[in-house]
């Protein structure tokens, strides 16, 4: 496994469309593209931007007819970052799978993540020297509806690999915890799904709903 370097607080990544030669893909409903290369720090300013939550949930991932008994066939850590752009205050949600237990033999084949629908989404992985992480995916695809990007990495995340931080790009400021969903696919078919912060607006965080509630009294109290 390569050497793991510090996480810094600032992420950087690129812009572009899929209409145009470059590393980063606007990737509509219903697109796909096998071109994902990587994008280096320095090639879009849009993108320099300040973390504003790190959130680290550790995993397994079972056999199909295991349940829970016996031992996993992987196991390992998901990191969700979501960074700001300092240029238009909209949203980076980067991914990163780390932390692989080294005796499990079972690679992993892709990642679904759910909750883009009604978003403008850009995709791309980081792989300048500095980036952490082994591996970048090859492929993504949406659904028909826009909710779920697919990264493939096509060569598989071999075991003793880490990814390099992959992420999607939204036109929205906004962002909600347990709004999405990673599922987490091995070679051999198993998944694990966990619920991370997204950027859709139908499932609120704990807190907005606190503040919904004090509205809602207000309303009710000037209504009286």
């Amino acid at each position: 496994m390569k050497q793991k370097h510090a996480l810094c607080v600032v992420m950087v990544m690129a812009y572009g469309s899929i209409a145009y030669a470059g590393p980063v893909v606007d990737l509509a409903p219903g697109d796909s593209t096998d071109t994902l290369s990587g994008i280096m720090n320095t090639q879009m300013s849009e993108l320099i931007g300040s973390t504003v939550n790190d959130s680290y949930e550790d995993f397994s991932i079972w056999g199909q007819d295991e349940g829970r008994v016996g031992s996993p066939l992987y196991q390992g850590t998901l990191m969700t970052r979501i960074v700001r752009s300092l240029d238009t205050g909209n949203l980076i949600f980067n991914y990163r799978l780390l932390n692989p237990d080294p005796a499990l033999m079972v690679a992993i084949s892709h990642v679904e993540i759910s909750g883009y629908e009604g978003l403008q989404t850009r995709v791309e992985f980081r792989n300048e020297l500095t980036a952490p992480g082994d591996e970048g995916p090859s492929v993504a695809s949406r659904s028909e509806d826009g909710d779920v990007i697919s990264f493939d990495f096509d060569g598989m995340l071999d075991i003793e690999e880490e990814s390099r931080f992959f992420f999607a790009m939204v036109d929205s400021a906004d962002w909600y915890a347990n709004a999405a969903t990673v599922t987490i696919y091995l070679q051999s078919g198993e998944s694990v799904s966990l619920s991370v912060a997204g950027a859709n607006p139908a499932i609120p965080a704990p807190g907005a709903l606190g503040l919904l509630g004090i509205a809602s009294l207000v309303s009710t109290r000037r209504r009286r």
